[in-house]
């Protein structure tokens, strides 16, 4: 049997597959086993999925009808033999490195999740602990995770197979936007140990023709529900307390400020950016706690999207973002 499965939902990623497959494959342990769930894909990948199994016997496939992909990522799972899983992003992937520097970790830490960085454009993401740290508590997790959204990749952890064991998620399936919040929540409730090493050693795809042509305002509806679940472990931990929500409170208007943005980069006509924004506007989260937030923690141009939304001035939210947009 394998030590490590990586798991990679796979939809209509022809454009970025081989790339990642071959991430994988070149890795200088080979300890390993690939598992690749077409997730009803309707372009080629399918059969480069069906390509890599042919040449290289560490490859399986799963085809299903489309199912999104918290489904598609525990089908995976539920198909894996390895002692520990992985997950990657079919757009994305991995550095040489990657699967040496987390056996050698898991090794040293026998930790049942181990977390590491990624590398999201030019810039890696936080360095969560300051350094290597070999014991990260639930309650360091979960307060962690309020102030950087990054710690809840799933595909920037190895975890133990047996904590995906008898994981409920039948009431978060169709859940597009926020998945990774909330099977990182269900995993890290049940991890004996985790360990964390600084190490970037993922390379993060902004898909850009993501931005320009998925605007759903709804994706805060499903953003509150992953942070619902966040926020129900805080309270069972006992660190519900001002500062914990006033975290809580930042990580939603973050959430905000760069839907605004993303609203103001996409190619739709500056009507419907309008009345897009003036949904964001009238959330009735953002009503709720716009007023009473503590922006000092943002950097100024979240800064300035959030109080022009406060104010209603939307017309000049999307003409200060264009120019922004043009001088960087």
């Amino acid at each position: 049997m394998p030590k490590y499965s990586v798991v990679v939902p796979v939809y209509n990623a022809e454009k970025y597959l081989e790339e990642c497959v071959n991430s994988v494959l070149s890795q200088s342990i080979a300890d390993f086993e690939l598992i690749l769930v077409d997730d009803g894909s309707t372009d080629s990948s399918g059969s480069i999925c069906d390509r890599f199994a042919c040449a290289d016997e560490r490859v399986k496939v799963i085809h299903q009808p489309n199912s999104g992909p918290i489904p598609a990522r525990f089908n995976g799972v539920k198909n894996a033999a390895g002692d520990y899983v992985l997950s990657l992003d079919s757009d994305d992937y991995w550095f040489g490195n990657l699967l040496e520097k987390v056996d050698e970790a898991i090794n040293r830490f026998k930790c049942d999740m181990l977390v590491f960085r990624l590398l999201k454009g030019d810039e890696p993401c936080h360095d969560f602990f300051g350094g290597e740290k070999e014991s990260v508590t639930q309650s360091e997790f979960f307060l962690t995770s309020l102030k950087e959204s990054g710690m809840n990749c799933v595909v920037i952890k190895a975890c133990a197979r047996r904590l995906f064991e008898n994981v409920d998620i039948s009431e978060v399936v169709s859940v597009h936007h926020g998945e990774d919040l909330i099977i990182t929540t269900m995993l890290v409730r049940k991890a004996e140990k985790i360990s964390y090493i600084p190490d970037v050693l993922y390379f993060y795809r902004e898909n850009e023709e993501n931005i320009s042509s998925r605007i759903d305002i709804n994706v805060l509806d499903e953003y509150m529900i992953s942070r619902n679940i966040l926020w129900r472990e805080i309270e069972r931990l006992g660190f519900d307390d001002d500062t914990s929500r006033r975290l809580y409170h930042t990580g939603f208007l973050r959430r905000v400020a760069d839907l605004v943005l993303q609203i103001n980069q996409s190619n739709v006509s500056k009507q419907e950016k309008l009345k897009l924004i003036s949904e964001l506007a009238n959330h009735k989260e953002f009503v709720r706690i716009a007023d009473k937030a503590d922006l000092s923690q943002f950097g100024k141009a979240k800064q300035i999207r959030i109080r022009l939304l406060r104010a209603r001035r939307y017309g000049l939210l999307i003409f200060l973002d264009r120019i922004r947009t043009k001088l960087f």
